[in-house]
């Protein structure tokens, strides 16, 4: 048995195409010598390979894992720059950016290496930019391994080099770190073992550029991947973390002051774990796309301004973009200049088109203008079939009898006058297209003034334009809340009577529906439809329910509103942008680790995951929110849970919808709590639930104020803590049955509360 290493780094490039990318400073030497140190990583062999051709380095690589043994431990290591084009690359210092396939080193080559060797054993370290990309091409190999764990310093979308104070290398340094200083032994019993390896730089590696991912397969937890760490080795995490500071730097000592600029653009790096509620909706489309394609559905983002609305669409976009196609609308930008419909059809047509090849979009191009023609064109082939028999009757009445040269002169030039005259008319014809074809926002105009039924042209005209998509469509609309109420009105009827179900009611079949994700204030537009309706609203609102209300549960089948901060997740997250330390990092980072590893040993149950989350200190419970989020999404966890809420059925009221959408309000109720650290019961989180699909205006008030619940438990308080026009829903029976049940309640205001989150104090809670 042998423990062997390859390390290749790059930090320079010969090609001009790659000259910009500047030199690359990482610390391959340090980590040379702690895998070297026979106190720390102790590895016999180490070949390491520094600014080499790709020649060398595949040659390198391709002995490296030809020569190994079934018993040796093998640790491969890249720096460098990586690439993502058809596929990921990773540059060497001859690799030429404008032909990477010939140049670059491929993810497909080194999986090759690793599926014809005989080892059984693997550990890869990849410090590049999209290095989950790469790593994602390598989760799949090896015939002959056991276990592999891969650790990559981005996600597949991340990059690492991003100007002055970029963050490449960081991988490659807490590497070396939490081994020189035993910080990674995270049960301070003298070995780092690969889980507590992969666990110490998830979240030390972590800053605001990046967030390093990892994959596991096998026994993981009995890989060695250092052995006596020195003369900290046998100390307590705790002893090691205080050498680690000593050595390293004092974490009461000033911050660098060298502290990037933030821009109020949406982010680029998950530092409040939005990308598990983005995967939590993405599940949920692909799981109604799979099961139901003729269904539209309908997803709104509710968030106050500035809650990172806009972040959770990017991090959305990124989940979805594999198996659907994305069409990005700016209301704000765009649908005051024209009718929605116009700005939705045409953002449509340029996504599609954009999502295929040059030829096809030309051709896409053409059969539009058939389609178009076909169904709403008459009046335009009219005028353009007279242009053309005008024209035949001129010519055949010019055209020479003899064909001598004075006849053929004399014909010339009365052609060339008709054709100066033909010329105006054809860009009349040209301009008329823009109008009877509505090529252009009057166009647009005029068509919906034209004919019996346009809309319904529009419609079928949609239908036809998703069936030449090659991937399930679905609509980001962002800043609808800075739009006029009578714009988000118009907009949010068209998406309801014109897209969302357009191929079903045309008649067309084997068509997806169209998804809709719509990110804005619940309250702006609730007001925008009441401001709009105010007539009808004393006839048509429910007790609890007004007519904004009404509206928005028509118009979606989901809502999922927008974390809150909590004191402890804010202080990491300023902590992670700030890239400041804390003196117990290291005791958190051990029971962060220990929580995830019972995360990923749980039993699919809903309860045990809340009970670790619980009982955690707020830093860890902070810390593994996301992995909490996503335990609760394994399929067994979601049919348990699924099973015991069946029975709250006879408090969800006569909507035959309402089981459904019950099983929506709750799921998405205990993301967002999970996320926030908060762990309220599966009973009491169901009765909220219900309170918030049958009686939202209550839930808004309580939510805001939970101890106004006292009015519900003793009616006589009534007029004390609710405004007049909740007196007599809140004094209901309904409403008391709900509040009183035996099923997780009563609903205090202790258990609101956790229900409704914990916001940063001085916060206001979202309306």
């Amino acid at each position: 048995m042998a423990r062997k290493a390859l390390l290749i780094s790059t930090t320079s490039y010969e090609h001009p195409s790659l000259e910009k990318s500047g030199p690359i400073e990482v610390d391959t030497p340090g980590l040379h010598d702690v895998l070297r140190d026979p106190g720390i990583g102790g590895f016999d062999e180490i070949d390491r390979l520094v600014n080499a051709p790709l020649s060398e380095v595949k040659g390198r690589i391709s002995w490296f894992f030809s020569d190994a043994e079934p018993d040796d431990d093998l640790l491969l290591y890249f720096s460098g720059d990586g690439f993502v084009a058809a596929k990921t690359y990773l540059a060497v210092a001859d690799t030429d950016l404008h032909m990477l396939v010939n140049t670059a080193l491929s993810a497909d080559f080194v999986h090759d290496c690793v599926e014809n060797s005989r080892c059984r054993r693997l550990v890869i370290v990849l410090d590049f930019c999209y290095s989950g990309s790469f790593m994602a091409a390598l989760e799949t190999s090896g015939q002959f391994l056991a276990t592999i764990l891969v650790i990559a310093a981005t996600d597949a979308y991340q990059e690492t080099r991003d100007g002055p104070g970029g963050s490449v290398g960081v991988l490659t340094d807490s590497v070396v770190k939490g081994l020189r200083t035993g910080a990674a032994d995270l049960d301070g019993n003298g070995v780092v073992t690969g889980n507590e390896f992969a666990d110490y730089l998830v979240e030390h590696a972590r800053t605001a550029r990046q967030q390093p991912t990892t994959y596991r397969r096998g026994r993981v937890h009995d890989l060695e991947i250092a052995g006596r760490l020195g003369e900290t080795a046998s100390l307590p995490v705790a002893v090691q973390a205080e050498a680690s500071i000593v050595a390293e730097v004092t974490v009461d000592d000033p911050p660098d002051s060298d502290v990037d600029w933030l821009s109020d653009a949406p982010a680029d790096y998950d530092l409040l774990d939005r990308r598990v509620l983005a995967t939590v909706v993405r599940n949920r489309l692909a799981r109604i796309a799979a099961e139901r394609p003729e269904s539209s559905f309908l997803v709104h983002l509710d968030g106050r301004w500035g809650t990172g609305k806009s972040t959770l669409l990017k991090f959305l976009r990124e989940r979805l973009e594999p198996d659907f196609l994305v069409v990005e609308f700016d209301a704000w930008r765009q649908a005051r200049l024209a009718h929605p419909w116009w700005f939705l059809l045409t953002a449509a047509r340029e996504a599609i088109a954009g999502d295929l090849g040059w030829w096809r979009r030309k051709a896409l191009r053409i059969k539009e203008i058939f389609e178009r023609v076909r169904r709403t064109g008459g009046p335009y082939v009219a005028a353009v079939a007279v242009l053309l028999v005008l024209a035949g009757v001129i010519a055949m009445w010019l055209w020479p009898r003899e064909g001598t040269s004075d006849q053929w002169g004399a014909a010339a030039k009365v052609v060339t006058a008709v054709a100066g005259a033909l010329i105006p008319l054809w860009a009349g014809a040209l301009v008329a297209s823009r109008f009877l074809l509505w090529n252009s926002a009057r166009g647009a105009k005029l068509f919906e003034q034209s004919g019996t039924n346009p809309l319904h042209e529009v419609s079928a005209h949609f239908s036809w334009l998703l069936g030449q998509a090659r991937k399930p469509v679905v609509f980001f609309v962002d800043d609808l809340d800075r739009c006029a109420h009578a714009q988000v009105v118009d907009l949010l009827d068209t998406v309801q009577t014109l897209f969302r179900d357009a191929p079903r009611r045309a008649g067309v079949r084997d068509v997806p529906a169209p998804f809709f994700v719509v990110a804005a204030d619940g309250a702006w537009l609730r007001k925008s439809y009441e401001r709009t309706y105010e007539t009808f609203d004393d006839c048509v609102a429910l007790p609890g329910k007004p007519l904004g209300y009404l509206f928005l549960d028509k118009i979606f089948q989901l809502t999922v509103r927008m974390p809150l901060l909590t004191e402890a997740k804010q202080q990491r997250y300023v902590d992670r942008l700030l890239r400041i330390g804390s003196s117990d990092e290291n005791a958190t980072i051990a029971e962060t680790a220990n929580l995830r590893r019972q995360l990923r040993e749980g039993q699919g149950r809903e309860s045990e995951i809340l009970d670790l989350v619980a009982e955690a200190s707020p830093a860890a419970k902070a810390a593994v929110a996301g992995d909490a989020a996503m335990a609760l999404l394994q399929p067994e966890v979601v049919e348990r849970t699924e099973h015991e809420l069946r029975k709250f059925r006879p408090l969800l009221g006569e909507n035959p919808r309402g089981m459904k959408h019950f099983f929506n309000t709750y799921s998405i109720f205990r993301c967002v709590r999970t996320l926030e650290g908060n762990t309220p019961s599966r009973d009491t989180l169901a009765l909220w639930s219900i309170v918030r699909m049958r009686w939202p205006s209550l839930f808004d008030h309580l939510e805001g104020c939970p101890d106004a619940v006292a009015g519900v438990l003793q009616p006589i308080l009534v007029a004390d803590h609710f405004p007049a026009d909740l007196h007599d829903v809140a004094t209901s029976a309904p409403v008391r049955e709900v509040f009183t049940s035996a099923l997780g309640g009563p609903l205090t205001a202790a258990r609101i509360r956790q229900c409704a989150g914990e916001p940063v104090t001085g916060v206001a809670r979202p309306a």
